[in-house]
């Protein structure tokens, strides 16, 4: 069933639960193929990933495939993605983003809350729920923008870690776009140590979080992040700006 504004946004009927696990295991493997084939693409430290129940991760937003080696990283697993609304509001095209795990952030100030209301029940079925927190994707980026705080908040909610994911780039042994240089860098996706709510987070007197602590609490997973693409020495060389929405997806 399409998915139109004020619904939840993640269904967890029986029915569709099984459409998207048919969905996921017969379109990631192919997808990440072709990612591999532009990007050869390599993970680090994902033994981290083992001993997690339940976690909000995190990752800068650099290729327009960047969901597809968030979600091939958890396999044999599922993840959850969030992403704009108005792209599963397309038709067709928006159930099957969907259907491999996309969840929409509603528009306006409470889209966050809504996401919030249904965590609960849906880590019950995946363990991982996850962010692009720059909120756009910057292709080929190596300097993270600042972070949207609605990530952070919903870790601090549910009393659950941010397990960060960091894409490092390279451009290889010869200068990109020479002769026997490459025109795309090769990518390695770092998983590093998850960071506790508690460690930054802190409430009011009436229990609300303090809107400051929870910026720093996403400040400081960024400049983690940042910090391992610096010490990696992550390559700017093909950086092209903010990627161009598709009209009628997702502008």
């Amino acid at each position: 069933m399409p998915y139109k504004h004020g619904r939840p946004v993640i269904d967890l009927s029986c029915w569709f639960r099984i459409a998207s696990a048919w969905g996921f295991y017969l379109t990631i493997p192919i997808a990440f193929l072709y990612t591999f084939l532009n990007f050869f693409t390599r993970y680090k430290n994902r033994f981290r990933l083992y001993d997690i129940k339940k976690a909000v991760t995190v990752s800068n937003h650099t290729t327009f495939f960047d969901p597809v080696k968030i979600a091939a990283l958890v396999l044999p697993g599922l993840i959850y993605q969030t992403l704009l609304e108005a792209t599963v509001e397309f038709p067709v095209l928006g159930t099957y983003t969907r259907i491999l795990g996309g969840v929409p952030v509603p528009r306006g100030i409470s889209g966050y809350r809504k996401i919030l209301e249904i965590c609960e029940r849906a880590f019950k079925y995946r363990k991982f729920l996850h962010f692009y927190p720059e909120g756009e994707c910057f292709l080929y980026n190596q300097q993270i923008k600042e972070f949207k705080t609605g990530a952070f908040i919903i870790a601090a909610e549910l009393d659950i870690p941010v397990l960060p994911l960091v894409t490092v780039f390279s451009q290889g042994p010869f200068r990109p776009w020479s002769f026997w240089g490459r025109s795309l860098p090769n990518e390695t996706l770092v998983v590093l140590e998850p960071v506790y709510p508690s460690q930054y987070v802190r409430r009011d007197e009436k229990g609300e979080l303090v809107s400051d602590s929870v910026r720093e609490f996403a400040e400081a997973v960024r400049q983690k992040m940042q910090a391992e693409i610096d010490r990696r020495g992550g390559s700017s060389a093909f950086f092209r700006g903010r990627m161009n929405r598709i009209k009628g997806l997702n502008d």
